[in-house]
């Protein structure tokens, strides 16, 4: 089945036939959606797990254990190229009487956000349908019932119901994994026949993190105060990628050990999964009035929530740090690359941009063709939609100040920044600062138009060089977060250790703190790359080894334990388990209001 997705390319032309013309004039943002028809009866389902007395499922994702969801092979052949394994749990129709019923479903199904999101889900399968069957049709190494099978999956799965979970996937003992997408299959059966109702390839957990004093998430509190909409169409952003990438969205790299948040440098692979499920919370946050600093407390509403998305929609991401005064100084082109917020900055201004015809449908069409990082999608979409390079290229570049593109822009524009607040304060004259801006904008405007002759707006993003580490938390006398402690006590990690992968490009000073790097040592390594733009490919540990020093070295090794990671052999997710964990909606420690 490999033909297919080779042809998407040339496929994903076609689905734009089938789209609106005049879409210039974008929709309020709580409208995204050009799709004018009304949602079917049930949009959503809410289901519960049919439960096993045996550990049946294969892999390590639930372990052996008592009252384990039943699992279910699927035969049938779309399913099989979608889903990441032939395995399904078993879902039921959720009891009419319990709290996700009564209260969340109707919640949910009554959200404007949420009736939006639903639809732009039918609309990225119905692009999905329709790019791949006419390939599907022509694929040799297929029978004709196998043709036919896929094709009825695919014309069927854009205008099924998404399929919630109202109860937890994992083992009792193990800790509710709170809101998330799991991208594992689901077999909804009746509850009392078992006669199967439909299939599904992955499904949205809806659940509490924690409980009574502990409690980091509350489904009852989101309600409450309006927010469950947008973690829900943050979880459902991850099912529409996941829809379009089928087997190849384990193929995506997430290898930092950063946990993850808006501003958090993790790794390519991270940022754009996240950032493009976080874009989704800046869509439609403007819709909630209670969304604001001054209610935040008293609605109780989840800091994360509330902090990032003003930032996503001014793309403020892009600066070193977003905390404190502002320096002028912005992160390098692979820090910002690895950054989720940055990207969903990005993706937000791409979906709302009116120059822009159609956007939604052109990013679903682009994530057809599978780009494995954000870098990819962009010069994919260019490719595909060559109208739109120049806007995009202006998206792009514009709101990273040119640091992915050129190695001076970092430079050039904390020196234009650093007037403009001189301007402001009184301490630099207009005509000074007149010249400073006159020569920012020549220097940007000629690097743009090099842009659209070269297609290269990437050439300043480093390459990635990981290292991993296992450390004594002992002997560095630090302890684990209760989070962390949490989650290693339940998946039988000893959490006196902390094995961690960072990459010598992106790692801050903070970070190389954080694994107990002298604060002198640290701030050495960073200017030693910020002096080269960015390390050239080669063994981060011998770099780190060459700047620190032999005797300085031995001395940090002893405790690390630190060796080169090949990202690029070790890092698919292979397993569910890891797979589930990866796409918890935010990194737990940050959902503590």
């Amino acid at each position: 089945m490999k033909t297919y997705r080779k042809q998407v390319l040339t496929l994903a032309f076609t689905a734009c036939l089938l789209l609106p013309g005049n879409i210039f004039a974008r929709q309020p943002v709580t409208n995204i959606s050009t799709d004018a028809n009304p949602l079917g009866d049930k949009p959503l389902v809410m289901m519960e797990l049919v439960t096993s007395g045996k550990g049946n499922i294969i892999g390590n994702f639930l372990g052996k254990a008592l009252n384990l969801p039943k699992t279910v092979k699927i035969a049938d052949v779309g399913f099989l190229i979608f889903g990441l394994s032939a395995d399904a749990m078993q879902v039921t129709p959720a009891d009419a009487k319990a709290f996700h019923t009564q209260k969340v479903l109707p919640y949910l199904t009554d959200s404007k956000e949420m009736q939006d999101v639903l639809k732009l889900r039918r609309t990225a399968r119905q692009i999905r349908y329709q790019a791949l069957k006419d390939t599907i049709n022509k694929a040799k190494e297929l029978t004709a019932e196998q043709k036919s099978s896929i094709n009825n999956f695919l014309s069927q799965s854009v205008g099924s119901p998404v399929v919630l979970l109202g109860t937890s996937p994992l083992p009792r003992f193990m800790p509710s994994p709170g809101p998330c997408m799991i991208p594992m299959g689901a077999e909804m059966v009746e509850n009392k026949t078992g006669k199967r109702l439909g299939i599904e390839t992955s499904m949205i957990c809806i659940l509490d993190i924690g409980a009574g004093k502990d409690i980091l998430f509350s489904v009852a509190n989101a309600m409450n105060n309006d927010t469950l909409d947008l973690v829900v169409a943050h979880e459902s952003a991850h099912s529409i990628q996941f829809d379009m990438y089928g087997k190849l969205f384990q193929k995506i790299q997430r290898t930092s050990s950063n946990g993850h948040d808006a501003p958090i440098i993790t790794d390519l692979g991270l940022a754009y999964v996240e950032g493009w499920a976080e874009a989704f919370e800046a869509l439609y946050g403007p819709a909630n009035l209670k969304l604001k600093e001054k209610d935040r407390k008293k609605y109780n509403i989840s800091e994360f929530l509330y902090s990032r998305q003003d930032p996503i929609r001014r793309d403020r991401y892009v600066w070193s740090t977003t905390t404190g005064k502002k320096t002028g100084v912005l992160k390098n082109g692979l820090q910002l690359m690895s950054t989720e917020g940055v990207v969903a900055g990005h993706i937000y201004d791409i979906m709302t941009n009116r120059a822009i015809n159609a956007p939604f449908e052109k990013v679903i069409q682009t994530m057809l063709v599978s780009p494995m990082n954000f870098m990819e999608f962009i010069d994919t979409f260019v490719k595909l939609f060559p109208d739109d390079k120049r806007v995009v290229y202006r998206i792009i570049l514009e709101n990273s100040h040119y640091v992915t593109m050129d190695s001076q822009a970092a430079q050039s524009y904390k020196n234009y920044y650093e007037n403009k607040v001189g301007y402001t304060q009184k301490k630099v004259s207009k005509q000074d600062f007149d010249k400073v801006k006159s020569a920012y904008k020549a220097y940007t405007e000629a690097l743009f138009a090099q842009a659209m002759k070269s297609g290269n707006i990437f050439a300043n993003v480093g390459p990635q060089m990981w290292f991993a580490g296992k450390i004594n938390l002992s002997a560095l006398k630090r302890e684990a977060t209760d989070a962390k402690k949490l989650m290693a006590k339940a998946f039988g990690k000893k959490d006196e250790f902390y094995e961690f992968r960072l990459d010598l490009n992106t790692s801050t000073a903070e970070m190389f703190g954080m694994i107990g790097f002298a604060e002198a040592d640290a701030a050495k390594l960073v200017e030693a790359r910020d002096k080269e733009g960015f390390f050239k490919k080669g063994n981060p540990v011998s770099t780190i080894k060459q700047i620190v020093g032999d005797e300085k070295f031995s001395k940090y090794n002893a405790v690390l334990n630190l060796a080169p990671y090949d990202h690029t052999k070790a890092d698919e997710i292979a397993q569910n388990k890891e797979q589930a964990l990866a796409l918890w909606p935010e990194d737990i420690a940050k959902l503590a209001d």
